[in-house]
């Protein structure tokens, strides 16, 4: 496992869960409920200069990143994608880091179908070592930590 994916992917889990996905349309009111009236600082590229914004949809840098990178693996081979693998492990990440509180092992490799844990290990590294390279090259500043 890679700490610094695995931190991004957690994030971008809960900002998925608190802000939704670019499709989602605007609704201050029912986002006012949803954060039980506290306003939202948004860390997307819509809220200029530190302006509060409610969650309107639209993810945070990391997981706009994290977002893009999902849905490149998730592309055919021909197109620089990962192709069958690439949708597997897309779904892997939604299985894992989407539901709150975190799903334990046994259930996630019971979505996903797999009967060894060393099949399940061996998946969320491979997970983790695709996405390194695509979120460092999105946000330079993550870093591999030693």
């Amino acid at each position: 496992m890679i700490e610094v994916v695995e931190r991004a992917l957690i994030a971008w889990g809960h900002e998925y869960r608190t802000r939704g996905t670019v499709a989602a349309l605007p609704c201050t009111l029912g986002a006012a409920i949803d954060n039980q009236g506290v306003m939202i600082r948004s860390t997307g590229n819509g809220a200029g200069g530190g302006a509060v914004g409610l969650a309107s949809g639209e993810l945070g840098a990391v997981g706009a990143a994290v977002e893009a990178a999902l849905v490149q693996l998730r592309q055919p081979e021909m197109v620089g994608g990962k192709g069958k693998v690439g949708i597997e492990l897309s779904k892997l990440a939604r299985v894992r880091y989407l539901p709150d509180p975190m799903p334990l092992v046994e259930h996630q490799m019971r979505r996903m179908e797999w009967r060894s844990s060393e099949t399940y290990r061996s998946k969320l590294h491979q997970l983790h070592v695709l996405l390194e390279p695509l979120l460092l090259a999105e946000l330079p500043w993550l870093k591999r930590s030693a």
